[in-house]
């Protein structure tokens, strides 16, 4: 009988165990891809470069084109639940950030092929690990499963920005900038297990116990908490790693660094805060005001391209998450809109910086008339991430401009009338460094013959067609950009 029994509570703990998992299929095909990567590249050892990228792009495209029809299909059906012992929560929200994330990975492993570019073991792999991460924070309601998912994702950052030798002396304090912001993070972590009684910070006990905890030691534990969040948004004062990391990477992994975790992570405050029983408007409009101009006024004494954009995407991260001063349902439409248009104009401005080879922006000049398809999309793509019309961000910003307004008017705190008034300024400083480059391109001239996209192929001329199509097609169709995600 005790056999029987022994039996029955195992059946029963491996359904408890199971129970949920058809919730999270599109997050197990990446992580079953990571595993099956594992073992295709023991058969590519000693194969020639080309044929092992070949297989490398097959091993990923599948699995990850299955992977955003099912997370399209899970929002269609809008699936909701738990698993995990409540360690993950899926909702709606979380459907819609997980679908963008894999569409962004998927267009952005599509462009690294149409160019041709090299995919080494090693790429794939942080590739991979970024995703994985990425998908699991969102879905995180424990600190322990979103202390776990961060630094996943964070391994995979590691491995991509150590992969180059000119990156080597910017790679290590940024591995030693992470490691010391985890450790800040687990330990407000046990701070707040020690307040509460509970890593489940959407439970009541959590809310009860930060409600009743200490005004001071409250502070400190939600403050070494934040620290391991921002430090994935590159908010100031978390920042100074990113400029050195970024310009040193090429345009897909730059890209993905600057949008993935950044889409997370902003899902996560908007889940977060509204639980919290006491405000922080005041301290976070702080910090947001700082990274908005630290990335901005940094961006604008820059005269290398990529370093230029490296500070622009601290202003972005900070742009991104002041939905955190939205109500829920309102941060969620606003950050997936903006975040899907800022994410395809980093992918076309990005690879165009890239395939230029031109590391200082005077490289451009009179370029535009000899390459006026490139240098109309550049153009194109540098107007998105100021938010100019014809543009759609230009709607995603004024989005942000009123609804961060609207809150103002609900919740009067002085902070985020400031935030407001910062915001505004510091889109109009963009306006002067990214129209550095276009200035270069149709207002100078060129002072000898010039290098810079001769060798695109067509096809590269059609994806950066296309994603200048998505970023002026979506001030026409708004509804219809937002809608694809819901």
């Amino acid at each position: 009988m005790s056999s029987f029994a022994n039996i029955s509570q195992l059946t029963e703990r491996i359904q408890s165990i199971t129970a949920g998992l058809h919730l999270v299929i599109p997050e197990l095909i990446i992580a079953g891809t990571i595993l099956f990567s594992l073992v295709v590249e023991l058969f590519l050892h000693g194969r020639s470069e080309k044929f092992s990228t070949s297989w490398r792009y097959f091993t990923v495209q599948i699995p990850l084109l299955l992977a955003v029809s099912l997370s399209f299909q899970r929002s269609e059906l809008a699936l909701t639940g738990s698993f995990a012992f409540g360690l993950f929560d899926v909702n709606v929200g979380s459907n819609a950030i997980n679908t963008l994330i894999l569409s962004i990975g998927f267009l952005l492993i599509l462009m690294n092929q149409i160019h041709k570019k090299s995919l080494s073991f090693e790429e794939l792999i942080g590739f991979l690990s970024i995703l994985l991460g990425a998908l699991f924070v969102p879905i995180s309601v424990s600190a322990l499963s979103l202390f776990l998912s961060i630094e996943f994702m964070s391994m995979g950052t590691y491995v991509l920005v150590s992969l180059r030798k000119e990156a080597a002396r910017a790679s290590l304090p940024y591995v030693l900038f992470g490691l010391g912001s985890s450790a800040l993070f687990i330990y407000g972590i046990s701070l707040l297990y020690g307040l509460t009684g509970t890593l489940d910070l959407m439970s009541v006990d959590f809310s009860r116990g930060i409600s009743v905890a200490d005004p001071y030691l409250r502070g400190l534990a939600l403050g070494l908490f934040a620290v391991g969040l921002l430090f994935k948004m590159s908010w100031a004062p978390f920042h100074p790693w990113n400029p050195d990391v970024m310009e040193n990477l090429p345009a897909s992994w730059m890209t993905w660094i600057s949008t993935a975790p950044k889409l997370a992570i902003a899902f996560v405050g908007i889940r977060i805060l509204p639980v919290l029983p006491v405000s922080y408007a005041n301290e976070l409009a702080v910090l947001a005001i700082l990274t908005l101009l630290v990335g901005n006024l940094g961006a604008l004494g820059q005269n290398k391209t990529k370093r230029l954009l490296a500070y622009s995407s601290i202003a972005h991260g900070g742009f991104i998450a002041m939905a955190w001063f939205f109500q829920p349902l309102q941060a969620l439409d606003a950050v997936l809109f903006y975040g899907f248009l800022y994410s395809i104009a980093s992918l076309l401005v990005f690879y165009l910086i890239d395939e230029s080879g031109a590391e200082d922006i005077t490289a451009f000049a009179g370029i535009g008339s000899g390459k006026p398809l490139p240098s109309f999309f550049l153009m194109s793509g540098l107007i998105a991430l100021v938010g100019l019309p014809p543009a759609g961000t230009f709607i995603a910003k004024l989005t942000y401009f009123s609804l961060l307004w609207s809150n103002y008017e609900i919740n009067p705190a002085i902070g985020i009338l400031i935030l407001l008034l910062v915001a505004i300024f510091t889109t109009a400083v963009s306006l002067v460094y990214y129209l550095k480059i276009p200035f270069q391109l149709y207002f100078k001239k060129a002072t000898e013959n010039s290098s810079i996209w001769v060798e695109l192929s067509r096809w590269q001329i059609y994806s950066y067609g296309i994603l200048t199509a998505i970023l002026l097609l979506s001030i026409l169709f708004p509804g219809a950009v937002l809608n694809l995600w819901k």
